[in-house]
């Protein structure tokens, strides 16, 4: 059930100590990513990536599943975190949120579900939103009951202020990401946020459908228009054809710099790893 797809590492990561490390976990609707960093430079030394088929399925059994092929699980760190990404989620601003619109926002938009919320907060001179997501319960009893008092964060508010920086040359600026089985995408405006919002998909067709409605719902053909892509996706999938069809000035996003990557990553395009570095660094 659960695979194991990418597993990198450098090459003199065991001459740090558990004391310099922290251990970043992603939890998504298809995939659990464990990116191993260094504390002080948040310098990435080790990467490892597990996919699986739907949310529905037994969230302990994936973890057990997970931890018995993951080199990096049950090592010891000194801080650890975990993202989650994907999930039933909205937007709120700051000066309207509560738990309970926060409730009502998420059962207008989803329907009544007996899930738990998870609520992260994106602040900036400009910006503060709340992100609340509904997690399945076995997913949250999970994660309280194997990494008690570890912080949980929401990880399309770190993609939002990535958005954000790398838009201030740009009117009009988009960063997708695509995910095993989803993509994600933020659009800033005159660096005003427009949309942050997470999709499913399972042929070319979907990804088609969503980025056609966002354009025609964001897009001004007054405004230049700047389009950043990166994450599992090759220049010889349909779905990178049928995105240059739509957008044709789509770019991949720029890469980190290399003192900040020490794993040896020359097996993917520089791009491929980008959305899970990003949560870090």
């Amino acid at each position: 059930m659960v695979e194991k797809e990418i597993s990198q590492y450098s090459l003199n990561r065991e001459e740090q100590s558990a004391t310099e490390k922290q251990l970043t976990i992603e939890v998504g609707l298809h995939y659990i990513a464990l990116i191993e960093s260094t504390i002080g430079t948040a310098s990435i030394s080790a990467l490892e990536l597990f996919t699986f088929q739907k949310i529905e399925n037994d969230w302990y059994l994936i973890f057990q599943e997970l931890r018995l092929q993951s080199i990096l699980f049950d090592l010891p760190y000194h801080t650890k975190q975990i993202f989650i990404n994907g999930f039933e989620q909205t937007i709120i601003p700051k000066s309207l949120y509560t738990a309970s619109a926060a409730q009502s926002s998420l059962t207008l938009m989803y329907g009544w579900n007996n899930m738990q919320i998870s609520t992260d907060c994106l602040t900036s001179s400009d910006n503060n939103l709340f992100i609340s997501a509904q997690i399945p319960q076995s997913l949250q009893q999970m994660l309280v009951g194997t990494f008690s008092n570890t912080p949980v964060y929401n990880s399309l508010r770190k993609q939002i202020e990535l958005a954000l920086q790398q838009s201030i040359n740009f009117s009009n600026y988009w960063l997708i990401y695509f995910y095993p089985g989803s993509f994600s995408i933020v659009n800033i405006q005159q660096q005003q946020l427009q949309t942050a919002a997470h999709f499913g998909y399972t042929c070319v067709e979907d990804v088609v459908y969503q980025i056609v409605a966002l354009l025609n719902t964001y897009s001004d053909s007054k405004i230049a228009l700047k389009v950043a892509i990166s994450g599992i996706i090759n220049e010889s999938d349909e779905v990178y054809a049928a995105l240059k069809k739509i957008i044709p000035e789509i770019q991949w996003q720029s890469a980190l710099p290399e003192q900040e990557i020490f794993i040896e990553k020359h097996y993917h395009p520089e791009h491929y790893l980008l959305p899970f570095f990003n949560i870090i660094l």
